[in-house]
């Protein structure tokens, strides 16, 4: 009895092994980071394996034990085409144009005979320790729980509007992924599909853009700062009465610094920044973001730049980020373990940790394009500023405004040891900082961000060159930019021209509320004359 438990073990374990060798050998070939779980998440993992080692009949309990595998090796495909995880969307759009789907797998077939190499082998592998482990319990009922628990998933999706799987995540297994995508395609997206008659994604501006290489760019290094929850209502760059930005503000008559208030494509982090990092918003935003076709890391890839995305938060954090930066084009990739692994509390991260791994990066002679992502502004508040940046505790004002003001301070002093490291270097430089959104700071008796209101979607836009003036027309770049045009400027920086212009505001731009495929609200921008926009907010 007790050898019929430890073959239930052993066999469970190696079906886990299997599992995590096809995807992370998978993730070394073809360059990807890997992105560890926690011993939680691989112990649950193990746990489901253990429990389908008692499924009856050799047969049945190989195909139930290579499920995972069989889940992955979809996820590979789409990994090496497209180098992102799938959406749900992409399972809708599956079935709708299927017949244009397998055309472009019929002249892709290295996307496909990887993924099947690196399935087929645990698979035999498999299949050879499940006849070796014949001597097992079995319980008639497991094959039935099974099916009852991937039915009950999308189920509890379409009852209680759940939102598990709209979107892939680093701290699932990439089989697992697609398991939650097509839960949520088919609790979610399916029926709303057909209840709106809905049955195409919907054409909007961004899905016209087309992109030709020019050659190489004019700048050296391209840097992206990604900020947190900044809003311009609280720096005194934008006419806030306290002295948040002291530095920045001393900048405005450099005729090399721009800023201006823009518009993000959503109120949440890993909406905005998939719309942004791929060129897409509204409804749109999420197939391109998918594809990847037009992923700004791509592009600095494919016009000789090398990649970096180094980040302040940890990857527990980054779990909604980290699947739409292309990883297949992505050299470099750091989150705040590997930051400052001194870090205790990531909530705490200290933003200009990230200058000195920077400052390492520049001294090399090879183009870079890259990605500063802060922590930023994000609450709470009273954890994101060092006692230098302790300046506002007015007892007269809500603590929680002193609070997030003093945050504003750090980016300043982050902001003026950014151009002190930068003013050190002869190489050009272009470095652009928007936030992902923004934050209510009492508007309305509202604090944070996610409400379809312009405190959540108004933005600050800063463009700051070094050894080199500024590009041409950026000073000309309208207020209330949408960050769609930001990302056409941005493009064009690489070594790209576009057939839009970064000047012409699409006029069908919609900002999304916390769901990529709109389910959360969204909201139609009309722009006035001047500098005026007008917003309707929609189911």
């Amino acid at each position: 009895m007790f050898q019929k438990f430890k073959n239930h073990v052993y066999l469970a374990l190696i079906f886990f092994i299997l599992s995590l060798a096809q995807q992370y050998g998978f993730y070394a070939f073809k360059g990807f980071p890997i992105v560890w779980l926690t011993l939680g998440k691989y112990f649950g993992v193990f746990f489901f394996f253990f429990i389908f080692t008692f499924t009856p009949g050799p047969i049945l309990r190989f195909l139930i034990l290579s499920f995972l595998l069989i889940l992955n090796c979809f996820q590979m495909g789409h990994l090496s085409y497209f180098g992102t995880q799938v959406l749900p969307t992409e399972i809708y759009l599956f079935f709708a144009e299927y017949k244009e789907i397998f055309g472009t797998v019929g002249t892709e077939v290295t996307h496909i005979l990887i993924p099947l190499l690196f399935t087929s082998i645990p698979m035999g592998i498999g299949f050879f320790f499940i006849q070796k482990f014949r001597n097992l319990f079995t319980f008639k009922l497991i094959p039935v729980l099974v099916a009852a628990y991937f039915i009950y998933n999308p189920v509890r999706t379409y009852m209680t509007g759940n939102t598990w799987g709209r979107q892939p995540s680093t701290r699932e297994l990439a089989g697992m992924n697609l398991y939650l995508s097509l839960s949520y395609c088919l609790g979610k997206i399916v029926p709303s599909k057909l209840e709106s008659k809905k049955y195409s994604i919907q054409e909007n501006e961004s899905l016209k853009l087309k992109l030709e290489k020019l050659g190489n760019s004019e700048w050296d290094n391209i840097i992206v700062v990604l900020g947190e929850s900044l809003t311009p209502n609280h720096m005194n760059l934008f006419g806030y009465a306290r002295p948040t930005t002291p530095y920045l503000t001393s900048l405005k008559l450099n005729p090399n610094f721009f800023y201006t208030t823009a518009l993000s494509s959503g109120v949440s982090t890993d909406i905005s920044v998939a719309f942004f990092l791929n060129l897409g918003y509204g409804e749109a935003g999420g197939l391109k973001a998918a594809k990847g076709e037009h992923c700004l890391l791509k592009l600095a890839k494919e016009v000789g730049f090398s990649t970096h995305f180094l980040s302040t938060q940890s990857s527990e954090q980054l779990r909604y980020i980290a699947p739409y930066l292309c990883t297949a084009y992505l050299d470099d990739y750091r989150s705040l373990e590997t930051i400052s692994p001194a870090t205790v509390d990531d909530k705490a991260a200290i933003d200009r940790d990230v200058l000195p791994k920077l400052n390492e990066l520049l001294t090399s002679n090879n183009k870079k394009f890259i990605m500063l992502h802060q922590r930023g502004s994000h609450s709470p508040w009273a954890l994101r500023y060092r006692p230098i940046a302790d300046i506002f505790h007015s007892p007269e004002t809500d603590k929680r405004i002193n609070d997030y003001d003093n945050s504003v301070v750090e980016f300043d002093l982050f902001w003026r040891e950014l151009s002190e490291l930068l003013a050190t270097k002869k190489t050009k430089n272009l470095v652009i900082y928007l936030s992902d959104h923004g934050e209510a700071l009492g508007e309305g008796k509202r604090f944070g961000h996610g409400f379809l209101l312009p405190t959540s979607f108004e933005i600050p836009l800063i463009i700051q060159s070094h050894n080199k003036e500024l590009p041409k027309r950026t000073k000309d770049l309208p207020m209330y930019l949408p960050q769609y045009n930001l990302g056409l400027y941005l493009a064009q920086q690489l070594g790209w021209n576009t057939n839009q212009s970064p000047h012409t505001i699409m006029k069908d731009y919609v900002i999304y509320g916390n769901d990529i495929d709109g389910f959360a609200g969204k909201a139609a921008i009309s722009f006035g004359p001047g500098a005026t926009y007008r917003f309707k907010a929609l189911p």
